[in-house]
């Protein structure tokens, strides 16, 4: 055991000095200790006098000396030691927090005390510091340097590539819209990062210590040195907030937001890392004394004032920083909603897929160009129709919202402007199964409610919560009703506006989002050259078709249905055997030869490689080439037809259709505004007379680039793919478009060429 006992003498001066007795065993003597034990009673004996009473501290206080070397004589003189003051605020400041159950009173700092406390202002654990205290040609000065260089090559880097998201109408690639719970979490993450953000208020708040220290008299550092790394300081802070705005406003999901937030965060706080490693040594001698010094900015009670108008200063950046985040951020909903970053005005092209049992309800269409026996006219209830998806490609603009994401409607096929009495088909979200989805108020794909898809639906995109269609058709595939769902079915959809004349293939002039073509070409954005105004058939150079005139169209002269010219030939009679594969056969012969130039042999002239096949009788089940259109159409109605009409040469959406009309078919008795190739029946397959349609062209690569004319595409010729025809032992099972054979021998060919003027 041992025991410690301390008290006040003088020594042999006169001057107060402590005396220390040290008594080990039973205190019956006295020894002198090892050094080792003094140090650990010397330890104790600061114990015990930080365990003293306030009393007893101004007892010690009056014997402990000055600054200048002078002894304090009384407690009164220690009051007004400016050293000692700053001590006992922190010691009062520290008994503030104690939370002992001793403690009878809590004693609160005043802010004139809180002040004096942070007259001596120590700068952060930062390599910015080093920017600072360290000599400029020195290893820790360049290691500053590279800090700060890495934040913000990494901030500019990140932004770029944000920026890398834009197009020429919408730069910041902002999304279309969001949904409201990602709206949220926009704001949220705006306030959140500029609350972590903390290289701006720290560079504020040292250029005002740098103030401070010049208006207390300070030299400790130049004012130069001080302003230079905090204006780093800010620089990095605010291409902070101009990477976290931008990555914040182009998300679309909750998750994205915040992790960008942390990513951001990460980032500027490399600086940071790089410090702390310096500090432990990882980066050699110099580092790590640069790093473990402590630099302080004195000021004074002078400054106290600057001081706090520093303060406001920060607090007001801080509320700057963050309403104009949240007003960017109000600004880009507002314009969100008003469908400023998505295109009003789309091209949709479906595939060529069919449905061939769909139901058709309502009066979709008054127009009077539609067959009698037609399966659309409506009157005893819902009726089967082969629903060729293609005959509804075309233009679809944006009409209201559905489920809070816009509407497309489909227009007309001649100029894009909404039909004046067909009802258009429809692409809209629904909410049911999360999709976007193709649907038209006449065609359901069951006759009972409770079958009938959700939302009505016959093309469905996969489940997602874009507001971007065409983004959507470009980076999925769809779902098809064919009477059970079918996947993998690809669309397309392109945007019809244009930025700037690259925008209309330079050949027309971009005005408010619209292409104004030159003469010598046309399309919704001028992508086809003007049409030929004559074609000719391969078959026969003097079957010649002229391109329909339109006087009343203030854009083009010609009939233009889904975006393609119309040919025509006037005044035909009798089976057009020069637009078909067959040969001429005799009146009323009910057998005929077929001419193929590639068989062996040789015809009566003598020429070779054209041989003349065995004739063959309609409906050989062995035999695809019989003329099942002519032969079996022989309605009085029909006969008539075929004694004067006009052969219409036609684009239906993805193909070119070969069609019989009645005679006197112009430009100006042609409703090219109401038509539409379903409503219309273009082709149903299913009529006796099966609408005309003698001739189909292969599918060309789209509404939006696909050729402009039927020069240069191939031809078939159709047989057996009328389903009034399949009876019998004739029951075929052929794909809804029948037996195609090619009018021209080699693909690629294609059946109708231009006609140069001389």
């Amino acid at each position: 055991s041992s025991m410690i006992s301390t008290a006040p003498s003088n020594d042999e001066t006169g001057s107060p000095v402590r005396m220390v007795s040290i008594a080990q065993g039973n205190f019956d003597s006295l020894q002198t200790p090892s050094w080792s034990e003094f140090n650990v009673l010397m330890q104790r004996i600061e114990t015990l006098e930080q365990q003293r009473t306030p009393r007893g501290a101004e007892e010690d206080a009056s014997l402990l000396p000055r600054e200048n070397g002078s002894t304090a004589s009384s407690p009164d003189d220690m009051k007004n030691d400016p050293l000692h003051e700053k001590k006992n605020l922190r010691k009062k400041k520290s008994s503030s927090t104690d939370d002992s159950p001793d403690s009878d009173e809590v004693v609160r700092l005043t802010e004139s005390e809180i002040e004096a406390i942070y007259d001596e202002y120590e700068l952060p654990e930062s390599t910015y510091t080093l920017l600072m205290a360290e000599p400029v040609f020195s290893i820790p000065f360049g290691t500053g340097i590279f800090a700060v260089g890495i934040c913000m090559m990494c901030l500019v880097l990140a932004w770029l590539n944000e920026l890398d998201n834009g197009t020429a109408g919408n730069f910041l690639g902002l999304p279309a819209g969001v949904q409201s719970e990602v709206r949220m979490a926009q704001y949220l993450g705006i306030i959140i990062g500029v609350l972590m953000e903390d290289e701006i208020p720290q560079g504020l708040e040292i250029i005002g210590k740098g103030v401070e220290q010049r208006k207390s008299g300070g030299t400790r550092f130049s004012l130069p040195r001080i302003i230079l790394p905090a204006l780093l300081r800010l620089a990095v802070g605010y291409m902070f907030l101009m990477c976290l705005f931008l990555t914040v406003f182009q998300e679309n999901t909750v998750l994205d937001i915040f992790f960008d937030v942390l990513a951001l965060e990460f980032v500027e706080s490399i600086d940071d890392v790089i410090f702390g490693l310096s500090k432990r040594g990882f980066f050699g001698h110099q580092l790590r004394v640069a790093t473990n010094n402590t630099h302080v900015i004195e000021g004074g009670r002078e400054s106290h004032t600057l001081r706090k108008w520093s303060k406001r200063c920060i607090r007001l950046v801080y509320l700057l920083n963050v309403c104009g985040g949240i007003g960017l951020l109000i600004s880009v909903t507002v314009t969100q909603k008003q469908g400023k970053y998505r295109c009003k005005s789309v091209t949709v092209a479906f595939g060529d897929d069919v449905w061939e049992a769909a139901y058709i309800t309502g009066n979709p269409t008054s127009g009077d160009d539609v067959w009698e026996d037609a399966n659309v006219i409506t009157g005893n209830g819902p009726k089967k129709s082969l629903l060729i998806f293609s005959h509804f490609n075309g233009i679809y603009v944006e009409n209201g919202t559905h489920h809070g994401r816009p509407k497309y409607t489909e227009q007309n096929k001649e100029d894009g402007d909404p039909f004046l009495t067909t009802t258009g088909a429809e692409i809209v979200y629904c909410e049911d199964i999360e999709s976007w989805v193709f649907r038209h108020e006449h065609i359901r794909t069951s006759l009972s409610e409770d079958l009938e898809n959700d939302c009505s639906w016959l093309l469905k995109s996969p489940e997602t919560d874009s507001y971007d269609i065409i983004e959507l058709a470009e980076e999925s595939e769809w779902f098809v009703w064919k009477g059970l769902i079918e996947s993998e079915y690809r669309i397309s959809i392109e945007c019809n506006e244009c930025d700037d004349h690259a925008g209309c293939n330079y050949s027309g002039k971009c005005v408010d989002e619209i292409c104004d073509c030159d003469d010598e070409h046309f399309g919704i954005l001028c992508q086809y050259e003007r049409p030929c105004p004559v074609i000719r058939s391969e078959k026969d150079n003097t079957t010649t078709l002229s391109l329909l005139g339109d006087a009343l169209d203030d854009e083009v002269d010609f009939v233009e249905v889904y975006g393609r010219p119309v040919y025509v030939i006037n005044n035909m009679r009798g089976k057009p055997f020069s637009l078909l594969r067959l040969g001429y056969p005799a009146d009323g012969d009910q057998y005929y030869n077929v001419e193929y130039p590639n068989s062996t042999g040789s015809d009566s002239t003598g020429t070779v490689g054209v041989g003349n096949l065995a004739p063959h009788k309609h409906h050989h089940d062995g035999f695809f080439e019989d003329d099942d259109f002519f032969e079996q159409n022989d309605s009085p109605r029909f006969q008539k037809l075929l004694s004067n009409y006009t052969f219409v040469l036609q684009y239906t959406g993805r193909r070119w259709y070969g069609q019989i009309k009645p005679p006197g078919f112009t430009g100006l008795s042609f409703k090219e505004e109401e038509y539409h190739a379903f409503w219309n029946n273009a082709f149903s397959g299913l009529g006796d007379e099966d609408n005309s349609t003698l001739i189909i062209s292969a599918p060309t690569s789209g509404l939006a680039s696909g050729l402009g004319s039927p020069v240069g595409v191939d031809f078939y010729e159709m047989r057996r793919r009328n389903l009034a025809l399949e009876i019998g032992i004739h029951d075929y099972d052929y794909s809804p478009f029948g037996v195609l054979i090619p009018l021209a021998q080699y693909e690629g060919s294609g059946f109708f060429h231009c006609n140069k003027p001389e």
